[in-house]
């Protein structure tokens, strides 16, 4: 499920490209609010305060509804938040992030199954048919894989109503969350896209580069916030370190192709290097910066934000369990 928005984003930024919609009308809305998913923490954080809160707060009503004793949904004793880890300890997801990924309401709504059939069937038929479309004069590129897939074995349930071994106790549950998503979306793309695909591949990097880009954004709008609303207990200095990569890793016109595939116009091909990795786009807005060194900042600095996300939780009482 977290890998869906970064088919959506592929399949939207295509349609885009081409000036065509292929989506039948029935879910055409519902991939135009995930692809817009992936830069939401990314606007102020009044907002994003109010977006987590509020799917924290249906999930909680969800869960609680789910209790057949009626006495025993006032004394709080349900899960709201399920999250999900790999075999060395490292949280990529969780359940509201999933649920405000796809608006989701209910997790016991009936109609949810169908709808992530449906969801999954475009995705896959419009890949389908993109390659069919191009195979004949193009080559189909040789996607190296490290391995087929990664079994994530480990959960941890949470309410966040209360205490728990995840939650830092003297940080508001607010922040608590929004640094939670923007923690496993940054670890999904490290333990698991990361090492499914060869160091270099296209498609990993434009995601991993995405990645990175919003959850900086969201962390300077949380710092922006911070001086009128401050949270002693987080140390700064470390969004701070972070901020200061913004200009010498995310040039402006590099953004712009990553979430869009028009290029021509945006003036970061040139032909002296369109035969380099990503048509020489890196050497060209990098100063000839190569593609493989370029790459291996960017790791450095997803580390570096992962670390700092990682500090601000108490991993210590965490007691995960086998799926």
């Amino acid at each position: 499920m977290e890998i869906i928005p970064y088919y959506v984003l592929f399949v939207q930024s295509c349609q885009e490209y081409l000036g065509e919609n292929f989506l039948a009308e029935s879910i055409k809305e519902d991939f135009k609010n995930i692809r817009n998913h992936i830069k939401e923490y990314a606007k102020g954080f009044g907002k994003s305060k109010k977006r987590v809160l509020s799917v924290d707060n249906t999930q909680n009503e969800d869960f609680k509804e789910q209790l057949r004793i009626e006495c025993l949904k006032s004394m709080n004793v349900h899960f709201n938040l399920g999250s999900y880890w790999t075999d060395s300890g490292h949280i990529i997801g969780n359940t509201q992030q999933i649920a405000d990924f796809f608006s989701i309401k209910s997790m016991f709504d009936p109609e949810l199954n169908g709808k992530n059939y449906r969801i999954g069937r475009q995705i896959g038929s419009f890949v389908a048919s993109v390659q069919e479309g191009f195979s004949s004069t193009l080559d189909v590129p040789n996607i190296d894989r490290k391995q087929v897939g990664i079994k994530i074995n480990y959960f941890y349930d949470i309410n966040t109503n209360l205490k728990n071994g995840l939650f830092k106790h003297d940080i508001p549950k607010d922040v608590n969350l929004f640094f939670l998503h923007l923690l496993c979306s940054m670890n999904f793309v490290k333990h698991i896209l990361r090492a499914l695909f060869a160091d270099g591949n296209k498609w990993a990097f434009r995601i991993e580069y995405i990645v990175s880009y919003y959850t900086l954004c969201a962390l300077e709008r949380f710092k922006n916030y911070h001086t009128s609303i401050p949270y002693s207990v987080i140390d700064m200095r470390g969004v701070t370190n972070i901020l200061a990569y913004k200009h010498k890793l995310f040039h402006t016109k590099v953004r712009n192709c990553m979430m869009h595939y028009n290029l021509e116009n945006a003036g970061v091909i040139t032909y002296a290097n369109i035969n380099k990795p990503f048509y020489g786009i890196i050497e060209n807005c990098f100063d000839g910066v190569s593609f493989s060194n370029y790459i291996s900042m960017l790791h450095d600095f997803s580390d570096m934000v992962i670390d700092f996300l990682e500090k601000q939780f108490d991993f210590s009482c965490v007691e995960l369990k086998k799926l």
